[in-house]
């Protein structure tokens, strides 16, 4: 039995989707169009929201993302992503969330790479903000650190001199 044989697949897109709400409306096969208020109802079902980065606002700004929800065939809800896409190459994951007595038993995995099937090569995926948790559940999907460029400050490779004492700030270093 397929995943969208077990499930349903419901997507909710932002009024400002930049082109890129048809896009993934036909390429996630089966998944069925939902209203940010839909969703909500779903989401008050959401009694524990796990370990939960201190800096994520995302539920402030769910109207400007994507969510991908996924329910069983009941329609009771088992977990959903929230991102956004900033081009088709380009997919921030704010959030994957699954309901407390289904986690670890494969949803998130499921909804992951059920929005990987729209992409195609090439795509970036990329999160922020991660919890140790998330780091983990991230990993185990294929996700790496990868950092082309990146600066230890030092007293050696600075632009302009450090000084402990505070210094009258220089337009080159503004």
């Amino acid at each position: 039995m397929s995943c969208q044989e077990r499930h349903h697949f419901y997507l909710y897109s932002p009024a400002g989707g930049k082109g890129l709400n048809d896009y993934f409306l036909s390429r996630l096969p089966g998944v069925k169009p939902v209203s940010l208020e839909v969703f909500e109802e779903y989401r008050k079902q959401f009694d524990d929201l796990g370990e939960l980065n201190p800096d994520y606002h995302g539920f402030k700004t769910l109207v400007e993302k994507y969510i991908l929800l996924l329910t069983g065939r009941d329609d009771q809800p088992c977990g959903y992503c929230v991102y956004g896409a900033e081009k088709a190459g380009l997919i921030g994951i704010d959030i994957i969330l699954v309901k407390k007595e289904l986690r670890r038993k494969g949803y998130g995995r499921t909804i992951l790479g059920y929005l990987e099937q729209s992409c195609p090569p090439g795509t970036v995926f990329y999160v922020d903000h991660v919890t140790s948790a998330g780091r983990k559940f991230f990993v185990s999907c294929g996700f790496a650190r990868d950092v082309d460029l990146f600066k230890v400050l030092s007293a050696h490779n600075r632009i302009c001199a450090w000084t402990a004492a505070p210094v009258k700030a220089v337009p080159a270093c503004v």
